[in-house]
């Protein structure tokens, strides 16, 4: 499928038989054509970026020689996907370091790559700055040692006293190693023994995707609260049993704690370093059991290289069958028994520093809270004072407007539009500068009124890039979890995606008169999709004569696009 793509061949230099088999063979089976051709763009010849990724494993030390010699492979298998890694040393003891440096060493000479220490990381001068060793010695980045990789000890130089330390505090330091540096860092990976950070919707298995922009404080704050918990040894009561259970799991609870606190600090590490690289950068939390798995469709750092994305989409619900299967019940605490918790899916999170979202909650659109606001819809005054909200609180239809007729590639009538939806808006949902959008109406009787996803739209250059879609769809099922109803063309190519979000989908071609004496039937171009968690909506779906019901008022919705 992709073989006339290397005629002209890759970036990197060994460009073998067996790295274009290794390129071909996950290619062909991971990947949309967007991502190949993503992928392919990023490592051709004329591209002059040399991508490289920091590669931060922790406990080196206790893993199995059976175990590095498969992670060495995998590599070995980065570097082949033009990928360069950069090894940074986690800061422990002086004698860990060394034993980690080493191990590091043997790695990399086994996967056939050329080692180079560096025992500094960073520089601090006699005012206070740090200067990284990235900057310093970026001419070593430049690619012009072929297969060179740079192993970075975390120790700092003091200039003002000519001498070395440990660094102290591992996130200042990444954060500091990453800063206005000239190398091109396209990846960051982090490679333990306890996996991604966990979810309590996945019943604590690790997040899928994590929009830091977004999700970073509050998962945080929840992984510092379950510190705070535990942290206070409070039994469940005052009875002897319960006191003498606590004690007998204080060597549990011990280890709890230990992994929270690891898992916290490496959200923290991500934040860090994403914040200093370019938005297109990628982080990604996995085992490193998983990472060294030779499967390339299943080893999620090969797999995130060629599609930037994880192994799964985080917009799924949990109850959802996947290629995996792993939501198909909607018992939390189930596993299928296909599965084990060493799947990737199960143990990987995939990171982007990614992109502001703001959500409007307006059932009116006024003069007061949006820009753009075409006069026919300003509202008169009451002689009440009506406090007007500062700009970034302000929806900009001239905006929403741009990125609906990009989308779509129509123009909007704007005026026809807003008589039908003003006054009936449950969310209008916005990614970054208008890169992303949802408009989401109440339809129905005013009895029983649901959810309508009435518009989403991505800006075209940001189709498939930074997960714009899963976030719109994740916030959309988080704040709608019982209900919310869409419609989509029946030729639409996108159908696959949606069907695999929904709990079910039916043309809206069909009779939708509930008696067998009359006919409701019109000729309709759509289908009509529907979610909702079977925990609280179940009924609903299963209640056809309510499944009826948004038919009729989704199918009768007249499109506002100008003639």
């Amino acid at each position: 499928m992709w073989k006339h793509i290397f005629s002209n061949g890759l970036r990197y230099e060994q460009q073998n038989a067996s790295s274009k088999n290794l390129i071909l063979s996950v290619l062909n089976t991971t990947t949309t054509k967007r991502e190949a051709k993503d992928y392919l763009t990023k490592y051709t010849n004329e591209q002059e970026t040399i991508n490289h990724c920091l590669l931060f494993i922790r406990h080196l030390h206790a893993f199995p020689t059976q175990t590095l010699s498969k992670l060495s492979n995998s590599i070995k298998r980065l570097r082949m996907l033009g990928l360069r890694p950069i090894c940074i040393v986690p800061p422990t003891t002086a004698k860990l370091v060394t034993q980690h440096s080493e191990i590091l060493d043997k790695l990399l000479t086994d996967a056939e790559l050329h080692p180079l220490h560096f025992k500094e990381g960073l520089s601090k001068s006699r005012t206070g700055l740090f200067h990284s060793v990235l900057s310093s010695e970026s001419q070593l980045f430049d690619g012009t040692i072929v297969d060179m990789v740079p192993i970075i000890k975390p120790y700092i130089y003091n200039e003002e006293t000519a001498s070395e330390y440990m660094a102290p505090n591992v996130v200042k330091f990444l954060d500091h190693l990453c800063q206005n540096v000239t190398t091109h860092i396209d990846k960051f990976f982090i490679l333990n023994q306890i996996g991604g950070i966990p979810s309590i919707e996945r019943n604590e298995n690790a997040h899928v995707f994590i929009n830091l922009s977004q999700e970073y404080e509050k998962l945080a704050l929840d992984l510092k609260k379950e510190l705070k918990y535990l942290a206070k040894r409070e039994p469940e009561s005052s009875d002897l049993l319960h006191r003498m259970e606590l004690y007998a799991k204080e060597e549990q609870i011990v280890s709890m704690e230990g992994q929270l606190n690891e898992h916290l600090q490496n959200l923290q590490l991500m934040d860090a370093v994403l914040s200093n690289l370019s938005t297109t950068a990628t982080g990604l939390i996995t085992k490193v059991s998983t990472a060294a798995l030779s499967s390339d469709n299943k080893n999620p750092l090969v797999y995130n290289v060629l599609t930037d994305r994880s192994l799964i989409s985080s917009s799924l619900p949990r109850f959802k069958n996947t290629r995996h299967n792993q939501y198909s019940h909607p018992d939390l605490h189930f596993h299928p028994t296909n599965l084990t918790e060493q799947d990737p899916v199960y143990v990987t999170t995939v990171f982007k520093k990614g992109i502001h979202t703001r959500i409007f909650d307006y059932p009116t659109l006024t003069q007061y809270n949006t820009t753009g606001l075409p006069l026919e819809f300003h509202i008169k005054s009451t002689g009440r004072s009506i406090p007007n909200l500062a700009p970034d609180l302000k929806l900009d239809l001239l905006k929403l407007e741009r990125i609906i007729n990009a989308s779509f590639r129509r123009k909007l009538d704007l005026e026809d539009y807003l008589r039908r939806i003003n006054g009936k808006i449950a969310s209008i949902i916005v990614l970054g500068d208008y890169e992303g959008i949802a408009i989401l109406t109440y339809e129905g009787s005013k009895e029983k009124p649901f959810i309508y996803l009435d518009k989403f739209a991505v800006m075209p250059k940001m189709k498939g890039s930074l997960g714009i879609s899963d976030i719109i769809f994740n916030i959309i099922f988080q704040k709608y979890p019982n209900e919310v109803v869409w419609r989509s063309r029946k030729d639409n190519v996108v159908n696959k995606w949606y069907f695999q979000r929904s709990v079910g989908v039916f043309s809206l071609s069909l009779n939708l008169d509930s008696t067998a004496s009359l006919i409701d039937q019109k000729d309709s171009i759509f289908n009509l999709f529907y979610y909702g968690d079977p925990d609280n909506s179940d009924k609903k779906f299963k209640d056809v004569t309510r499944l009826k019901e948004y038919a009729k008022y989704v199918r009768d919705i007249q499109p506002s696009w100008q003639k």
